[in-house]
């Protein structure tokens, strides 16, 4: 193998690596200004509209970081940089916390960290093509007390390719749904 084609392979493979490295601080970068869900770099991705991207969009929101992170923006904006600024919420972050992991496998409509309000997006089960149900989780009390959650379970027949509400009452799943969050809920509250 002639010297000079060596020198150029191993110089080749030295400007691959390099390239990776800058993708993926490009990516982060873009990621942090526009999110994830909105980065240009990711429109094959997350093509606006779709199923994906309003999960991400709802992941994003659920978060809620990103609303601080404006909201410390402004603030330095307006006020000058004075760090005295005080952000309440009036919703308890443990129920709140623990409403996200019990949706957390399903597909979120809604997740509203200000109001306390969570609901999903509509759930099928495997094998049943007739029937579908959501959730919906309002967390009420800045405090964590057992009626401070509450949980509503909708469900809907498709009858002649139209969704009908099964005008049912659903007791027994919305206090699994309401207990499972006070669980968990309990045990945050315990590790902090």
């Amino acid at each position: 193998m002639p010297k000079y084609l060596f020198s150029i392979i191993l110089s080749f493979i030295f400007l691959l690596q390099a390239c990776s490295g800058n993708h993926d601080k490009n990516m982060s970068e873009l990621d942090e200004l526009y999110g994830e869900c909105d980065n240009p770099a990711n429109s094959s991705r997350y093509k606006k509209g779709s199923k994906r991207w309003e999960r991400c969009k709802a992941r994003e929101r659920s978060e809620g970081e990103r609303l601080f992170d404006i909201a410390g923006e402004i603030n330095d904006l307006i006020g000058g940089g004075n760090n005295k600024v005080v952000y309440q919420n009036n919703i308890n972050p443990y129920l709140w916390n623990g409403s996200l992991k019990v949706t957390n496998n399903y597909p979120l409509k809604i997740a509203d960290n200000q109001g306390g309000f969570i609901e999903t997006d509509w759930i099928y089960s495997l094998g049943i093509e007739n029937q579908r149900c959501l959730i919906k989780i309002q967390v009420t009390s800045s405090e964590l007390i057992t009626s401070g959650v509450s949980a509503t379970f909708l469900c809907e027949d498709k009858i002649n390719e139209t969704w009908v509400s099964d005008n049912k009452n659903y007791p027994d799943e919305e206090k699994k749904i309401i207990l499972k969050i006070l669980e968990i809920a309990g045990g945050l509250s315990k590790t902090s």
